[in-house]
């Protein structure tokens, strides 16, 4: 049977097409290396290699992210390393203006300088990389710092975020950069110590002027948190009161959102009146060193027994006292206020000795730290000064006295009462002891008259505790009158438990003030409150501490240069720990990119294994099917010469 030439041609024609298709495909292989280019050459490994581009995607997003970190904890650690070496220079700048050497005007002249450092420290704190500022929080496109006024600051304001920016490094790993300024640059711990560790105050329970107690504590030194200093101060207090005063509960509370310390009493002592005084202490200082014919330049002066310093030079129009160094070793002291100094001591080398009250012991050391020429002479003035190392500036106390008064008539009242719509009330609020303050209420005393104190307060008494009641705290009080101060005292009743944190009488801004009571008790016009004394905002940053130096710098003030000293080093520990934290930050984001590139590696090997061809198997597929190409070509042609003739 003979076959029709068109099917032989048909054949001949599909035979090429697929050897044509197999050609393309291997010089495609050969060409680009991928024996997968398309989900029709392998389905199920097209679909591998897809997931490993995508994961491959997210390690690249995540060694971004890292770069990103690296970025900002380097700048990070580099501003902070910057600022806590200007701390450190700060400091040494506060040692040697603490000295008694350094002159009034020495003083000045720094001050003037703390608002070039405070600028310094402000651009540092304002360090910008990878596009946002690197200290202020997750908000890193808002200026972080800035001033209060920038013609005359007297404050730094934060305006970033108290939350840190957070960084995926893994899928399952999220690091915090730890770079918040509201963190970094504002202390929750204080360094307590002799600049300020001291609480000065008097218990009056109303007994006469004789009876008032003058009370000086002290806090054991130490570094404290906002709530551990609260519960320190209030231990010593108690300490002190049931010691030497009148056995007051004092209650020193920290709120951690308002940022403020507040000090009150339990309650329990309905008569005595405290006052804190932010005390300056009547002491003596060196001060107006100063060297006729050599220059001392590291003079120190160091006041041992200020308490034998009684004699001020400055005070009696005195010359100061003067030291000449004469050629056998001794010095010729000369302007002697009053001590009974000797006219020669004996003092070779460059330390001089000074027993100024003649008790054998010494009072006054003053090292020169350079030999002293013949002839040398050097003066200096004993001032009377006053220092305080009171802790009530810590706590946000700036006033010098602050008043605990319980709720006490402000005038004696005395004699038979009557009680009328025009008289009759009570406005007052309650706080509770979980801080829930309530509405306005209203105690109606009854209508009467009442021929004694004693059953007016009763009376008193009883309609506060029905307003109360009706308002669901029932809460009882004591109204006392004392006969011989002839006040009435309005307080919680302790003895039957205790429910409110404080009460306030709104003689001033109650509804019933056309109808109060307030004069029939001894008070004025005036809102009365029951509540602790509440300081500023305590906030123990940098920027305060320098603005505090400056202030005492202006003044002379060397107390508070001896504080911001204090300060500036707990600044600087703070900041070289942040440092530290930076660095192990760091440290973990060096580890996550070591696991990016292992895995990154890992799944490139995995793709290339699914997706990527044998070179060597490529080209031989590549050259065995041109050799079968070309065959199939030349058999072709061959067959399709073929004539009808052939087949007759």
């Amino acid at each position: 049977m003979r076959v029709p030439t068109i099917s032989i041609y048909k054949q001949a024609t599909y035979q090429l097409g697929r050897l044509t298709s197999n050609l393309n495909e291997a010089n495609e292989t050969v060409s680009t290396n991928l024996k997968i280019s398309s989900a029709s050459d392998d389905p199920t490994g097209m679909k591998q290699v897809l997931t490993i581009n995508s994961d491959l995607a997210t390690l690249d997003q995540y060694q971004v992210n890292v770069d990103q970190a690296q970025n900002v904890l380097t700048t990070a650690e580099t501003s902070l390393d910057a600022m806590a070496d200007q701390l450190a220079e700060m400091k040494l700048l506060c040692s040697s203006l603490a000295n008694a050497s350094a002159s009034f005007q020495e003083r000045s002249d720094a001050a003037e300088s703390m608002l070039v450092s405070l600028d310094s420290l402000l651009d540092l704190a304002n360090t910008n990389a990878y596009g946002g500022y690197v200290f202020g929080g997750d908000d890193n496109q808002t200026t972080p710092f800035t001033y209060d006024d920038d013609d005359n600051p007297t404050s730094v304001i934060y305006n970033g975020s108290s939350d840190s920016v957070n960084i995926s490094i893994s899928e399952n790993t999220t690091i915090s950069l730890g770079c918040c300024g509201s963190d970094l640059f504002y202390e929750d711990q204080i360094i307590v110590d002799t600049t300020n560790n001291q609480i000065v105050f008097s218990e009056d329970a109303g007994k006469g002027v004789d009876n008032i107690l003058n009370i000086e504590a002290t806090i054991t030194s130490g570094t404290y948190s906002k709530d551990e200093l609260a519960d320190v101060v209030a231990q010593t207090l108690n300490k002190a009161s049931e010691e030497y005063g009148y056995g007051v509960v004092y209650e020193v509370e920290y709120d951690a959102d308002a940022n403020t310390f507040s000090i009150g009493t339990d309650g329990s002592d309905t008569t005595t009146t405290t006052t804190f005084k932010n005390i300056e202490t009547e002491t003596a200082r060196i001060a107006n060193f100063e060297s006729t014919s050599q220059d001392f330049n590291d003079v120190e002066i160091r006041v041992i027994n200020d308490s034998a310093l009684t004699e001020y030079t400055p005070d009696d129009g005195s010359e100061p006292i003067t030291l000449t160094y004469t050629a056998d070793d001794t010095w010729k002291i000369s302007n002697d206020p009053g001590y009974g100094l000797n006219a020669e001591i004996g003092a070779g080398g460059d330390t001089i000795e000074l027993d100024v009250n003649d008790d054998g012991e010494i009072d006054l050391v003053i090292d020169l730290n350079e030999t002293p020429e013949v002839d040398t002479s050097f003066s200096f003035d004993v001032t009377q000064t006053y220092e305080n190392t009171s802790i009530l500036t810590d706590l946000g106390f700036a006033s010098q006295i602050i008043t605990l008064s319980p709720v006490t008539s402000h005038a004696p009242v005395a004699g038979e009462v009557t009680v009328d719509d025009e008289n009759n009330a009570i406005d007052f609020t309650e706080t509770t002891e979980d801080g829930e303050t309530s509405v306005q209420l209203t105690a109606i005393i009854p209508t009467d008259t009442y021929t004694d104190s004693e059953s007016y307060a009763e009376a008193v008494e009883e309609a506060l505790e029905a307003a109360s009641a009706e308002n669901g705290n029932r809460v009882n009080y004591s109204v006392e009158y004392d006969e011989d101060s002839k006040k009435f005292t309005i307080s919680e009743d302790l003895d039957t438990g205790r429910r409110l944190e404080s009460f306030e009488l709104l003689f001033a801004s109650g509804t019933h003030v056309d109808s109060s009571a307030n004069f029939n008790l001894g008070f004025g016009d005036l809102d009365v409150s029951s509540a602790p004394v509440e300081g500023q905002e305590a906030t123990w940053s940098i920027w305060d501490t320098v603005f505090d130096l400056k202030e005492a710098l202006e003044t002379d003030d060397v107390d508070g240069i001896e504080r911001a000293m204090t300060r500036l080093e707990n600044h600087y520990e703070s900041l070289t720990s942040s440092i530290s934290t930076v660095g192990y930050v760091y440290n973990s984001t060096t580890i996550a990119e070591t696991t990016i590139t292992d895995s990154d590696l890992t799944l490139t090997t995995q793709r290339s294994t699914v997706r990527d061809a044998d070179t060597v198997e490529a080209i031989m597929l590549l050259k065995s099917s041109q050799t079968v190409y070309e065959a199939a070509l030349s058999s072709t042609s061959s067959v399709m010469g073929l004539s009808l003739v052939d087949y007759m």
